[in-house]
């Protein structure tokens, strides 16, 4: 096997030569759902008679709170939400002063419409009568109601959540928010203002009765009553006779620090060397139990030493213990105060870049709605620069034989890495194989069918033994020092947090989350012997395991990894011709060949009021061959650009490879096949893996005939309400992206490294080798 001691190198797109403009297009046919006729009067009338009742809303409503303006609940047609038909049914909604009245989404079907008075509910009706003028926003709608808040069954004297509909107006959302407090205020109840995310206002209510609960209910602004989520964590685990060696830092050398959000760090002989002196506590000592914080930290640092395998290859990193949560046994503590904590932490501690954070919720996340603590970890990645990686979530139920739950809410968040686990050993009571996903870990998808988690990492086994739950557990020490093992995703976690923290140590890039983001899941494949098909390992592993912080970035003498960082503006798009694809890759037949991997991970531009639409930014790629460079001509209104592609094939389809490769899950290659139609799918996360050699014979013809060149085309794209609102607040929507292409010479005969190299020279991309801590590398064998 050939020695990876090539560095990974970064490409710059050329300035002028690979931008383009977005041009015009779209069809102007009618829909085939678009009615007409007494269909069409008949679903206008059926709307204009629910849009009627909000008379009786502005007659009725307090006059100290005549400002707040009535909602409706509008179902949308299947057939029509696309994004194309949305300005047809926002224009349905005009006011005579008031535009762009739909103001969030409950779930990918109903939207939220604001109607800010009287003479606007007026205006919306005059609309309405005129449905031949609106016969495709009309069509769009199944159903219209008054919106009414979601008020779920709770008991007395608990602990609930409150949240206010978000106006998308500071101005109106801070009015509402006093006169809220006031209504409390005047009913007797007591209100507590959380700190979530601001597209997100919650108050918190303790020892609510129902009574005091029912006579807040009806207030306008209000979107739903819910039980404020409770937080705690568990650690079982039992006694093992091992020792290792205590590490310790050289003196002098320099090392990452990682941030540990649990539940307190043990002093002992093992962890003291690695022990920043400062640490965050939002506790006193009296109300911490270190026990699971204390595991976490010691597989962050000894990981590989206690179970004597090279899964992440840190060779050490110190630990800043931030105790965010308490001894559970002693002191409660509900999602908001959870979430401040954590802000606190990462706040006060801005140089700290990756956080781990192994505590989670046992309630399964939503198929469509991401959960508010999702959104709110979020937010604090974007605004602090940083990424968390996050446990997906436990559950028991194989206890009764039942299957996995979907991640929990809080593994839902978009911007952390969502970790999952897998099977180290197997024993005679356990379920899972090795390799295998464990049987307590939580699966995808996540809401609006996301990708999480996404990766996974080894987190122990277990299995049913006379009816109670035996486990099998990976090593992790005690805080008094001693070993044991225990079971979960918050010890499949850190070891993933252990990696990313050794690749941005050994990369002495700018931090950037996409990178190490991209970096890590670009190298992930999925074990030996999981024979899953592909859409369900991606379900109950993401992109898998991602490989040691050696193998990730070097290269050998027949691969070559690229990688471009860029920022995108709406309304313009990166098209890169003359792609240094190796010309040496030709088959006896005349082909290309050799496989081709391509991840990219984008920060996406999120909307917490937007349902399944939380994700409202999309990048599109292709990447494929093309015949040559064609004129256009720009003297046409709908052609900006002047040059393009002939005849360009976009290889990453899914439709150009033969069934029999795409079901095969015994060979080798089977662990790096990433065939997935993204589609429509607004995914921030997007990895290809192919193998040339298994597209099916016409499309080789087509796309891989050795005198063809090679493109790559990165565009972005954004939801309607993303759109609609930049333009009313003249934002200008962009989205940083981290693109990683992976080219090898499947029979290990050509030079590849070597040929894109001078070929990135001769084509004047500036390029550079990935800077490295170290200077001197020492040769490792690519082996497992």
């Amino acid at each position: 096997m050939a020695k990876k001691n090539l560095p990974i190198k970064l490409f710059e797109k050329r300035q002028k030569i690979d931008d383009r403009r977005v041009e015009g297009g779209g069809s102007k046919s009618i829909p085939k759902w678009q009615l007409e006729g007494e269909a069409l009067e008949a679903r206008a009338t059926s709307i204009l008679d629910k849009v009627n009742e909000l008379d009786n809303y502005f007659t009725n409503v307090e006059s100290n709170r005549s400002f707040i303006p009535a909602t409706l609940r509008v179902d949308i047609d299947d057939d029509a939400i696309a994004k194309s038909h949305r300005s047809e049914i926002q224009k349905l909604f005009n006011g005579l002063h008031s535009k762009n009245n739909i103001i969030g989404f409950i779930d990918s079907n109903s939207a939220i419409v604001k109607v800010d008075s009287i003479e606007e509910n007026n205006a919306i009706k005059r609309n309405i009568r005129n449905y031949n003028k609106n016969a495709r926003g009309i069509s769009a709608i199944e159903a219209v109601e008054p919106y009414v808040p979601f008020i779920e069954d709770l008991d007395d004297n608990q602990t609930v959540k409150i949240s206010l509909i978000d106006y998308l107006d500071l101005e109106l959302n801070n009015a509402v928010k006093q006169v809220f407090e006031k209504y409390c205020q005047q009913k007797g109840v007591r209100v507590i203002e959380t700190n979530y995310s601001p597209g997100l206002i919650i108050y918190k209510i303790q020892n609510a009765t129902k009574a005091q609960l029912d006579s807040i209910s009806d207030f306008e602004a209000l979107e739903s009553i819910t039980f404020m989520p409770q937080y705690s964590v568990q650690m079982d685990f039992l006694d093992s006779d091992e020792d290792i060696d205590i590490k310790k830092p050289k003196e002098g050398e320099e090392y990452p620090v990682i941030g540990v959000l649990d539940s307190g760090i043990a002093n002992n002989r093992y962890l003291n060397p690695w022990l920043l002196d400062r640490k965050f506590s939002s506790y006193p000592e009296d109300l911490i139990n270190k026990d699971h914080g204390t595991g976490v930290s010691s597989i962050i640092v000894y990981g590989d030493e206690l179970e004597n395998k090279k899964w992440t290859g840190n060779s050490g990193c110190m630990l800043f213990d931030a105790t965010v949560f308490p001894d559970n046994r002693k002191e409660s503590i509900s999602e908001d105060e959870l979430i401040e904590n954590i802000r606190d932490a990462i706040s006060s501690n801005p140089e700290i870049k990756i956080w781990n954070l192994s505590l989670g919720t046992a309630t399964e996340a939503d198929i469509s709605e991401f959960s508010d603590f999702g959104k709110a970890l979020d937010d604090i990645q974007m605004v602090k620069d940083v990424i968390i990686c996050k446990s997906t979530g436990n559950c028991i139920n194989f206890k009764t034989g039942h299957p996995k739950s979907r991640v929990a809410k809080s593994g839902d968040s978009m911007r952390s890495i969502v970790v999952g686990s897998i099977a180290h050993s197997k024993t005679t009571d356990d379920l899972s194989d090795v390799n295998h996903p464990s049987p307590f870990t939580r699966i995808g998808p996540g809401p609006a069918n996301s990708i999480k988690p996404d990766l996974v990492s080894y987190g122990g086994n277990a299995g049913v033994k006379s009816g109670s739950i035996v486990q099998n557990g990976v090593k992790a020490i005690a805080p008094d020092g001693s070993t044991i093992k225990t079971v979960g995703t918050s010890f499949s976690t850190p070891r993933v947090t252990s990696l990313l923290s050794e690749i941005n140590f050994k990369v002495k890039e700018k931090f950037s989350p996409t990178l190490l983001k991209a970096l890590a899941i670009h190298s992930a494949k999925y074990p030996s012997g999981v024979d899953f098909p592909i859409n369900e390992k991606v379900k109950q592993m993401g992109f898998g395991v991602a490989t040691s912080a050696d193998e990730i970035v070097y290269n050998d003498p027949h691969e070559i990894t690229l990688i471009l960082q860029e920022n995108i503006n709406r309304g313009e798009f990166i098209e890169i011709l003359d792609f240094p694809f190796p010309e040496s890759l030709i088959d006896e037949n005349g082909f290309f060949y050799g496989e081709i991997k391509v991840t990219l991970v984008a920060q996406p531009v999120l909307r917490e009021k937007q349902g399944a639409e939380y994700c409202q930014s999309n990048i599109k790629l292709q990447f494929g061959t093309y015949e040559d460079i064609k004129s256009r001509d720009t003297t046409k209104s709908n052609i900006l650009n002047p040059i393009g592609p002939e005849d360009p094939k976009n290889v990453m389809l899914d439709s150009n490879y033969a069934a029999t490769h795409k079901r095969d899950t015994s060979t080798d290659y089977a662990r790096e096949r990433m065939l997935l139609n993204y589609g429509k799918k607004y995914q921030p996360v997007k990895k290809y893996s192919v193998n040339l050699d298994e597209m099916t014979a016409a499309r080789q013809r087509d796309a891989l005939a050795g005198n063809r060149k090679w493109f790559a085309k990165i565009k972005g794209e954004y939801r309607d309400f993303a759109e609609t609102m930049a333009l009313k607040d003249g934002e200008v929507l962009n989205q940083d992206f981290t693109l990683i292409v992976t080219i090898r010479d499947t029979k290990s005969q050509h030079q590849v490294y070597n040929e894109v190299s001078r070929l990135l020279a001769d084509r004047n991309f500036l390029h550079s080798n990935i800077k490295l801590r170290e200077e001197i590398r020492i040769d490792i064998d690519n082996k497992e």
